[in-house]
C-alpha cells in the first residue's frame, strides 16, 4: 500500500492518502439487500475456512460456512429521511492495543508532526484488517467540514446505543456523527482513567473512525474508551478520519468562480491590487485543498440470499429489534 502525505497551503500536516491494490480484501465490510438494508460483518471472525469474495462481486459462503460476525444492522426508512440501526456488540477492533510507552514516544498533539506519526501506525494496523478495499482513501486529521461542524460540548451525547435512529436532516453544530460500534466504558473503568489522565496530558491517542456513507454518519474504528475518556473531560477528543477519496473534478466550479471573481475585484480596485490577489491564490488554494480530502462513496456488496438472508440474520443477532 502507497502512502502519501498530504499538507495545507499553510504546511502543517493535513492527512495520508493510502493508494490500496485492488487485490486488498476487507475484513470488515457492509452486505446490501433491497429496501436499503445493510448489514456490517466482520470478515476476519469466521470459525469456519472459506474465500471472502472479491471486491465488486456477490459474496459466496461454501456450504456448511457459517455467519461472519455481523457488529451491525440498518435500514433505511421509506421517506428516506433517516436510518434506523442496532449494534449487536460483537465489534472488535482490527488495530492492536495501543501500549502506554508507544504513546509516550509519540509525544504530545502539540507536536507537528505528532498527527502523521500516529496516521502511520494505524495505516500499518488497518493493512489486511479492516474495511480498506482497492482504490484510494485517505487518513485525516479532522472531519469534512462539507459534511457537518463539530458539536458543542456544553452536553456531549453520543447516539442512542445499541439501537437508535440517524436523522439525515439533524446534521447540526450539536448533532455528534460518532456512532460507537460498541458500548464505550463507563467514565470511572479504570482505562478510562488512564485515558483522562492521556486527555489532560494532550497525549490520548487520536479516535479512529470512518465515515459510511449509507449511515451519513461516521463509525468507531479504535479508541472507543478514548472517545469515553475526552468526552469525560468535556473535550474533543483528537480524530483520524478514514475515508475513500472523492473525485472533486465536478465540485471545483465554485472554488474557481469565487477565484475568478475576487480577480475581478482586484481589477477594479488598481491601489489594493497587491493585497487582493496573493490572498484571491491563497483562498483558492485552501478551497481546492478542501474538496481534496473530502468524502467519497462507500462501497457495499451485495449480500447472498438478499432480504429474506438479512432478515435471517437480524433475527438470530438482533431478536426483538423494531427495525426489520
Amino acid at each position: 500500500m502507497d502512502r502519501t502525505n498530504f499538507t495545507h497551503p499553510d504546511g502543517t500536516w493535513e492527512a495520508l492518502r493510502l493508494a490500496v491494490p485492488e487485490s486488498a480484501r476487507p475484513t470488515l465490510r457492509i452486505l446490501a439487500a433491497r429496501g436499503g438494508r445493510f448489514v456490517m460483518v466482520d470478515e476476519s471472525r469466521r470459525r469456519t475456512a472459506g474465500a471472502v469474495g472479491e471486491a465488486g462481486t456477490e459474496e459466496r459462503e461454501a456450504p456448511g460456512m457459517r455467519d461472519a460476525p455481523a457488529v451491525l444492522f440498518a435500514r433505511v426508512e421509506a421517506d428516506r429521511s433517516g436510518v434506523d440501526y442496532h449494534c449487536t456488540g460483537l465489534y472488535r477492533s482490527p488495530v492492536p492495543p495501543l501500549r502506554a510507552a508507544e504513546t509516550r514516544l509519540v509525544g504530545s498533539v502539540k507536536d507537528p508532526g505528532w498527527y502523521a506519526r500516529w496516521a502511520h501506525r494505524m495505516a500499518d494496523a488497518l493493512t489486511g484488517h479492516g474495511p480498506l478495499y482497492g482504490g484510494d482513501w485517505s487518513l485525516a486529521r479532522r472531519l469534512d467540514r462539507t459534511r457537518l461542524v463539530f458539536p458543542r460540548f456544553a452536553a456531549p451525547e453520543l447516539p442512542a446505543h445499541p439501537a437508535g435512529r440517524v436523522d439525515y436532516r439533524s446534521h447540526t453544530t450539536d448533532y455528534w456523527e460518532i456512532m460507537p460500534l460498541r458500548a464505550p466504558a463507563p467514565a470511572d473503568d479504570g482505562r478510562v482513567k488512564a485515558y483522562r489522565k492521556q486527555v489532560r496530558d494532550d497525549t490520548l491517542p487520536p479516535v479512529l473512525v470512518w465515515w459510511v456513507g449509507m449511515l451519513t454518519t461516521h463509525v468507531v474504528l479504535d479508541g472507543h474508551d478514548r472517545l469515553a475518556a475526552a468526552i469525560a473531560e468535556g473535550r474533543v477528543p483528537p480524530l483520524l478520519v478514514l475515508s475513500r477519496r472523492t473525485d472533486h473534478t465536478p465540485w471545483e466550479a465554485g472554488p474557481l468562480g469565487a477565484f475568478e471573481r475576487r480577480m475581478a475585484a482586484a481589477e477594479g480596485a488598481p491601489d489594493a491590487a497587491d493585497r487582493l490577489i496573493p490572498a484571491a491564490g491563497r483562498q483558492l488554494a485552501s478551497d481546492l485543498h478542501g474538496l481534496n480530502i473530502g468524502y467519497g462513496p462507500t462501497r457495499a456488496w451485495m449480500l447472498a440470499g438478499g432480504e429474506p438472508e438479512w432478515r435471517r440474520r437480524v433475527e438470530s443477532s438482533a431478536a426483538g429489534w423494531p427495525g426489520i
